[in-house]
């Protein structure tokens, strides 16, 4: 499962972000969340996956409040190739 990065719109509050730091295996903070998930289109999330006492817990991110979501790229570069007319 690959590392997912998720960058939420401006709508959803850092201290939403804080409680989902607090879960195990998940880093959050400064608009991004960082884990193992993979998106469910049915649902329509992306489902984070954390530690949890008895096992694998879950939490769905709506597609709602994700501006961009990097499903493990680890490097990305661009490049202009033609002019600007307009």
């Amino acid at each position: 499962m690959e590392m997912m990065h998720i960058y939420v719109t401006s709508d959803v509050p850092e201290e939403a972000l804080n409680h989902i730091n607090d879960l195990k295996g998940v880093e959050a903070g400064n608009g991004v969340i960082v884990g193992a998930g993979e998106p469910r289109p049915d649902e329509n999330s992306v489902v984070m996956f954390y530690q949890a006492e008895g096992g694998k817990g879950e939490i769905r991110i709506p597609f709602s409040c994700i501006a961009i979501a990097d499903e493990g790229v680890l490097r990305a570069t661009m490049k202009r190739t033609g002019e600007v007319t307009g």
